[in-house]
Formats: structure tokens, C-alpha cells, sequence
């Protein structure tokens, strides 16, 4: 019994050197566990770490690639190096034509906007130009398909080709610009890096790309300004350069006598719908009329105008117009216009002026006719109107132009009216300036009293922008866009030199001094301006006439420009 069970027990017996290695071999079984995890977590490890160092390679390869993009378009490499267009043997990369595309863009936006003001968008809108779109969005040309930018490339192509042509002559000519141009496009290349910090950027190029585009940079762009400025002076002085003998100008205005004269009358047109009764209004308010209606009113009109032109005075035919039954839709005055050039006439209306025999205080109707065709094909008459016409005086302009000085003394104060937008001033603030004036001439006729002496007046006390130049107008005529009352001062016919005067317009108080005539009359300076302009235009046009042009790659332009945001 105890054999067996102690043979039952040495069945689990280990001795010392078996408990040994089982203990080695279950330690190696722990230890192989360990290693299997240990290697499992490594290689999961392994795998976030090569994806990690993936990953941050492929950050820091499209930040170098970000970087190097960025560096290449700061750069204005490609643009520099991209042919947009070919100008003769000249190409002119992205950036070059990028210029004069901007310049045309704007140039044209600003002509409009000096017209119509803040009524600007609407008025493009109507010509299918959207302010707040691309202009590379936006045809143009209907027939064509033409694009908006497509119009702008070709104007700027236009102007570069122009540029070049003159600035070519100019350098072959050795031609010199004047100082004062000179002089502001110095001021340009010294002012640019200020303009750039005003506007909040470091340096020149980075404005001028912020401007005009990748590669845009002050080296490029005040060479454009130069050649431009180049050109432009050298146009001017060509034009300056053509000079006619008195010879030349009667012999250009022989068969244009009447052309220059300038003619003061008082007229009123009267139009057969003026006079038209009855009609048919549809259903949307338009009306028609039938032919005996229309003769009718053509009846009514000639017994009206020949009842207007019975008048023997000018009192009279306006008290006779006030007679005239018309439409309640029409109006009728007669009225009042003074020293009308020829030119500026209705041709009607020019000719009866004009004529050989007429007189002062002569009154007619001067029919307005049309030529249409009857039921028979055959041309027939229509009198559409007249002009009832009372002829007042003619000049031919033989007078010398004038030329003046002023010293400005402005209203000070004032208060802005709400409806017209226009400052109005006070009897008091309009007296305070008056005595000023009146104080500055005072002052000027007890000392020299001379031209010399009203210029150092004028340049310490005017308040005009022409104080530099003492104050000084020339070549003023009848047609001088100038107020009123200043350019009636000097174009009265008494006028003599050394006259002075203090005279009222809207901008104030002026005293005014006569530097006397011109050297050359009213009706001269129109013929030869109208010469030299031919001239010059004819010979602009052989200047660009050979010279071939050709659109490449615009594509590196910034073409997709918004005018303005919505």
C-alpha cells in the first residue's frame, strides 16, 4: 500500500535539475510572449512612424512646393518670359502688355466717369459692360463673341504700338523731353516707395504687383512711364512744329467763308406734331394718326410759322408766339443764342444766317423738309417743321484773341444747399470779399501800377491754382470755357492794355488786368488748329501705318479684372 502510493506520487516527482529546466523553459515561454507583443507593437509602431514621416514629407514637400510657386510667381518669371504680343520686331512679354491693359481699363472707366459721375454703371450696364463681373466673363461684341478683356488687349496693343513708333523716332531724332515732364516722372520714381507705404505695403514692387500683376516691378514700370511720357512729349512737339504762312490759311478757307463766323439770333422750331389733333391710342397708350390728320396739323403749322414770321421786331414775334395753340405735350419758346459758330449750326438754320444779303432785324420761316416716297414711287416733298428765325448780328471773328491776369480773392464760408449739392453764400461773406479785392487793386494802382507789379501781387494774395504763373490767360475767344462774366471782361471789344477791374463770378471776386491782344485773331487759331490737326493726323497715320502687331499668350495677363464691387 505504501508502495503504491508512492509509486503513484514518483509519477509526479521532478527532481531538482528537472524543476530547473521546467522553470527555464516555461521562463523562455514567458519571454517568447513578451517578444511577440513587444514585436507586434514595434512593427505597429514602425508603420506610424514611416506614415508619420510619409505624411511630414509630404507636408514639407507641397510647402516647398507652395513656397517655390509663390517664389516663381513673386518672382514674375513666367510672365516675364511669356510673349503676349509682337509689336514689329518687338515682343512684349505678360508684364509689359499688362501695363498698357490696366492703363486702357482704367482710361476708359475714368472718360466715362468724368461724363456721368456716379451715374457711371448704369450707363456701361446699358452697353453690356457689368462693373462687379470679369471683364473676361463678359462679351462684348455680339457678332463677333468678342470678350470685354479681348477689347481692352486690342486697345492696348493699340497704345503700346504707339508708344513705340514715337518713342523709335523720338530717340532717332535725339529728342529731348521737356523739363516739367521730366521733372513729374522723376517725382514718380522718388515717390513710389511712399506711395507703397501709404497703402500699406514693404516695398515698390510688392505695390506694383498688387497693382499690375505678377511680375510687375518698379524697374518695368517706370520704363514704361518713361517711354510713354517720351512718346506722348514728342507727339506734342511734332504737332507744335507745324506753322502756316497767312497765305496758307486764306487759301485753306476759300471755299469755307461762312465756316468761322459766329452769328447771334433768336429762333423757335416749330414741328407739325405739334399741331396734330384726333389719333387712335391702342391698348398699351400708343397712338397713331391718319394722313388727313397729319396734313391737317402741317396746315395748322405753316399758318402758325407764317403767322410768327409777319412779326417785325423780336418783341414782337415772342408776344406772337405766346399766341401759337400747340398740344398740351409741346412746348414753344423762342430763344435767345449769341455768337453761334457756323459750324455748330443746324444746316437748315446755317444757311438762312449765312446768307449773302441778310440784315439785321430780318424775321423768316424757314421750312424743314424730307424727301419720301408716294403711293406712285415718285419723290415727294414733306415739310416737317420750321425754324421761325430773327437775325440779330454776325461777326467773322477777325478780332484778336485777349489775354489776361487775375488775382482771385475766393467767398469764404458759405453753407451747401441740400437740393443742388452747391455751397451758397451770404450777402455779408460775398461784401468781405469784395472789400479784399477791391483792397488789392487799390493797393495796386497807388504803387507801380504795372504788369510786373499786379504779377507779385497776384502770386502772394490769389487764391488760384494760376498764382505761380501770375495769374496769366491766354488765347481767350468767344468760345472759351471759361465763366461768363471773365471771359466777357476780356473779350470786350474796348478792352485796352493796363485795363484793371474787380469783377464777380460764382468762384468769388477777380481782379482783373488786360495784358492785351493776342497775336493772333479768333477766326486764325480755328483755321490752323483745323490745319495742323489734319496735318498731324495724317502724319501719325504714315508713322504707324507700317508697323504690324499680333496677340500671343495672354493667358499669364491678368485679364479677369472687376471695375468695381457690387
Amino acid at each position: 500500500m505504501i508502495l503504491r502510493i508512492w509509486l503513484m506520487r514518483g509519477m509526479y516527482y521532478m527532481s531538482a535539475s528537472d524543476k530547473k529546466k521546467f522553470r527555464k523553459e516555461q521562463t523562455a515561454a514567458i519571454l517568447t510572449e513578451k517578444q511577440k507583443q513587444e514585436q507586434e507593437e514595434a512593427k505597429k509602431l514602425k508603420i506610424y512612424t514611416v506614415s508619420f514621416v510619409a505624411v511630414m514629407i509630404a507636408v514639407v514637400v507641397i510647402t516647398l512646393a507652395v513656397l517655390c510657386v509663390r517664389a516663381v510667381n513673386n518672382s514674375g518669371i513666367i510672365q516675364k518670359n511669356t510673349v503676349a504680343a509682337v509689336i514689329g520686331d518687338r515682343e512684349l512679354n505678360s508684364v509689359e502688355l499688362g501695363y498698357y491693359y490696366n492703363d486702357a481699363v482704367n482710361s476708359y472707366y475714368n472718360e466715362w466717369y468724368e461724363t456721368y459721375q456716379d451715374h457711371t454703371n448704369t450707363y456701361l450696364q446699358a452697353l453690356g459692360l457689368d462693373v462687379t463681373k470679369p471683364l473676361n466673363e463678359q462679351v462684348q461684341d455680339e457678332e463677333t463673341g468678342k470678350t470685354w478683356d479681348q477689347y481692352f488687349v486690342d486697345q492696348a496693343i493699340e497704345n503700346a504700338k504707339s508708344d513705340f513708333a514715337l518713342y523709335d523716332l523720338a530717340k532717332a531724332e535725339n529728342f529731348q523731353m521737356p523739363s516739367e515732364q521730366q521733372t513729374t516722372l522723376d517725382n514718380m520714381a522718388n515717390n513710389l516707395g511712399t506711395y507703397a507705404t501709404l497703402y500699406g505695403y514693404s516695398s515698390a514692387d510688392q505695390y506694383l504687383r498688387a497693382m499690375y500683376g505678377y511680375g510687375a516691378d518698379a524697374d518695368s514700370y517706370l520704363a514704361y512711364n518713361e517711354r510713354s511720357a517720351i512718346a506722348d512729349a514728342y507727339l506734342h512737339a511734332h504737332e507744335d512744329s507745324l506753322k502756316y504762312e497767312d497765305a496758307d490759311i486764306r487759301a485753306y478757307e476759300k471755299d469755307n467763308v461762312n465756316k468761322y463766323n459766329s452769328y447771334t439770333y433768336s429762333s423757335a422750331y416749330l414741328s407739325y406734331t405739334d399741331f396734330r389733333q384726333g389719333g387712335t391710342e391702342d391698348a398699351e397708350g400708343n397712338k397713331t394718326y391718319t394722313e388727313e390728320e397729319n396734313e391737317a396739323a402741317r396746315v395748322a403749322l405753316k399758318a402758325a410759322a407764317e403767322k410768327m414770321a409777319a412779326a417785325t421786331t423780336l418783341a414782337e414775334l415772342k408776344e406772337i408766339s405766346n399766341t401759337i395753340e400747340i398740344n398740351d405735350e409741346s412746348d414753344l419758346a423762342v430763344n435767345d443764342s449769341t455768337n453761334v459758330l457756323h459750324s455748330t449750326l443746324n444746316a437748315t438754320l446755317a444757311d438762312w444766317l449765312a446768307s449773302a444779303d441778310r440784315k439785321e432785324g430780318d424775321i423768316a420761316a424757314i421750312p424743314n423738309t424730307s424727301t419720301t416716297k408716294d403711293a406712285d414711287g415718285n419723290d415727294k416733298t414733306v415739310v416737317n417743321g420750321y425754324y421761325v428765325a430773327y437775325f440779330g448780328s454776325m461777326t467773322d471773328n477777325t478780332k484778336k484773341m485777349a489775354n489776361v491776369r487775375h488775382l482771385l480773392v475766393e467767398f469764404d464760408g458759405g453753407t451747401e444747399n441740400e437740393e443742388t449739392g452747391e455751397k451758397e453764400y451770404t450777402e455779408e461773406e460775398k461784401s468781405a470779399a469784395k472789400k479784399e479785392a477791391d483792397g488789392y487793386l487799390k493797393t495796386w494802382k497807388e504803387g507801380a501800377a504795372t504788369e510786373e507789379s499786379f504779377i507779385e501781387l497776384v502770386k502772394e494774395h490769389s487764391d488760384d491754382s494760376s498764382a505761380e504763373d501770375g495769374g496769366l490767360f491766354e488765347d481767350i475767344n468767344p468760345d472759351s470755357q471759361y465763366v461768363l462774366n471773365f471771359r466777357n471782361w476780356a473779350i470786350d471789344p474796348q478792352r485796352k492794355v493796363g485795363d484793371a477791374e474787380v469783377i464777380e463770378t460764382e468762384y468769388g471776386y477777380h481782379v482783373m488786368y488786360y495784358v492785351g491782344d493776342d497775336d493772333m485773331s479768333y477766326r486764325d487759331y480755328m483755321i490752323t488748329n483745323e490745319m495742323r490737326a489734319a496735318d498731324q493726323e495724317k502724319w501719325y497715320q504714315g508713322v504707324l501705318e507700317p508697323i504690324t502687331t499680333a496677340v500671343k499668350d495672354t493667358s499669364k495677363m491678368n485679364l479677369d479684372i472687376v471695375l468695381s464691387a457690387a
